[in-house]
């Protein structure tokens, strides 16, 4: 197998980890593949598959860590190798690279749970499910209320799953930063610099994230000009806890 730097991203939907993903993998020398283990499919999104065994879910659950060698090998030479990892994909993965100190770990979260939460509800109306690229931004919904809680708190718990196994990862493989943090180019380069990347090209990565406008992170509009019963979400969260993420 080629010797590279690994890197998993854990995180949660929603959180911009796609634009993550596109980031990373548009800097020469890094490969970043997207959801690999996800439920219903083998999302690889910055790689085509030669060996059809990469688009089998059932051989990929049999071996997890030996699919994932597969597909790094298939992969080829690359100086970094990459994708990202939610907890419901394959928790015991999730754990087992955490303690891994062969695999960096980035940790991207959203603070606003709310926003985090009804982002989701926007994406599976628009897109039903089978994708969850951007939504435009002149899209609106109307939210179905009756889990509002539950849901945030089903959130919370992965965020926890998360939380829980990066204990067992060293200080110096963890890199965390928050969905509001993917527009900060001073966070960008540490999070470059923390992957190993060489300063020239940390800085041929940053100007290329701005002079092409699909790798300039720019967050669609909030939840309360896309939520068409947004009166009736606040007036719920106005007795949780979750009050303060809401917009008047």
């Amino acid at each position: 197998m080629a010797d590279h730097q690994r890197f998993v991203i854990v995180s949660c939907p929603r959180t911009g980890s796609t634009y993550l993903v596109d980031y990373l993998a548009a800097v020469d020398g890094v490969r970043c593949l997207s959801e690999v283990f996800n439920e219903r499919m083998v999302l690889l999104r910055h790689h085509r598959p030669v060996d059809p065994r990469l688009e089998d879910m059932s051989f990929r659950n049999a071996d997890p860590l030996g699919f994932l060698e597969r597909v790094e090998r298939e992969v080829g030479d690359c100086g970094w190798f990459g994708f990202k990892l939610f907890p419901n994909h394959n928790l015991p993965l999730l754990q087992r690279l955490c303690a891994d100190r062969r695999w960096r770990k980035i940790f991207l979260w959203r603070d606003n749970l709310v926003e985090q939460y009804l982002s989701f509800l926007l994406a599976a109306s628009h897109f039903g499910r089978k994708e969850w690229g951007r939504v435009p931004d002149e899209s609106k919904f109307r939210a179905w209320t009756g889990e509002l809680i539950a849901d945030i708190h089903t959130i919370e718990s992965n965020y926890q799953a998360i939380e829980k196994a990066l204990t067992q990862a060293d200080p110096g493989d963890v890199f965390a930063l928050e969905y509001e943090e993917l527009g900060d180019v001073a966070v960008m380069r540490r999070l470059l610099r923390f992957l190993g990347l060489p300063e020239a090209a940390i800085d041929a990565a940053m100007a290329r994230a701005a002079a092409e406008p699909g790798l300039a992170f720019a967050p669609g509009p909030n939840s309360a000009q896309r939520v068409q019963n947004y009166d009736e979400i606040r007036a719920i969260l106005e007795r949780s806890r979750y009050k303060r993420w809401i917009r008047p």
